[in-house]
């Protein structure tokens, strides 16, 4: 097992729950010490509880509610996890992501309201994430920062615009970014995952029926578990190479 993240400092965004909860865990087993943020307090606080116990220490373990739609907010809590742990932050992970549950819709019968509320989130939410975490001061050097997109941000899909649009933006954030901070040893990447079986994903089944196996080569959804390792990898010095890419962890969805 890599030991690249032992000792790091880590913030997450969304890690509460599906792919931000499973990079938490993962994360705390080996040594890392995390900035956990969150929407849902309650769900947030179960999460501490259990990093707590996988963690070499409870004192590792450092936990905000946070809607990243806030430019205070967001900025406070980079700004308190750097002053809490009295050092740089090493890895950021913005994983917090929003899809709507209502059945598709072609563009003429999206609100501007159901629209906006998915930009605002997965669009300006990791725009504000960003500019607080490549704030000077706030990441060493040399740091990584990965983002999560989706396959929605590399094709597009009828009858999902607002979640197409917004993925599709949160990879050009990526790509931007990561030419601004190479410089200052900081790598900027995304990965892609394809359907996961995550709680949102759950609850879209829920809103809609069973949702159909997803067409991909492996003929099966992925696990949060196997994004979460494709994120770890790209936190990690194994990759120091590597910046300004999108990975796809779709099992072949696009093939």
């Amino acid at each position: 097992m890599s030991t690249s993240l032992t000792n790091k400092l880590v913030t997450i965004t969304g890690a509460a729950s599906g792919i931000g909860l499973s990079t938490a865990r993962k994360l705390a087993g080996r040594g890392a010490v995390l900035s956990l943020a969150d929407y849902n307090a309650s769900n947030l606080a179960r999460a501490q509880e259990e990093l707590a116990s996988i963690s070499s220490s409870p004192k590792s373990i450092y936990s905000t509610t946070l809607d990243i739609r806030s430019t205070s907010a967001v900025d406070a809590w980079i700004a308190e996890t750097k002053e809490h742990f009295g050092r740089t932050i090493d890895g950021c992970a913005n994983i917090a992501g929003f899809h709507p549950l209502w059945t598709p819709k072609n563009i003429e019968e999206i609100s501007d309201d159901e629209f906006d509320e998915v930009i605002q989130i997965n669009t300006t939410g990791l725009f504000k994430c960003l500019r607080a975490q490549l704030a000077p001061g706030i990441l060493s050097s040399p740091a990584s920062v990965v983002n999560v997109g989706s396959v929605s941000g590399l094709i597009g899909f009828a009858g999902d615009s607002a979640y197409v649009a917004s993925k599709h933006a949160a990879h050009g954030l990526t790509k931007c970014v990561s030419k601004e901070a190479g410089k200052r040893g900081v790598r900027v990447n995304a990965v892609a995952p394809g359907q996961t079986n995550t709680p949102m994903v759950q609850a879209m089944a829920v809103e809609k029926g069973v949702l159909p196996t997803p067409p991909v080569s492996l003929q099966r959804e992925g696990q949060p578990e196997e994004i979460a390792e494709a994120i770890i990898w790209l936190l990690g010095n194994e990759s120091g190479y590597v910046t300004g890419s999108v990975y796809r962890v779709d099992g072949g969805m696009l093939d």
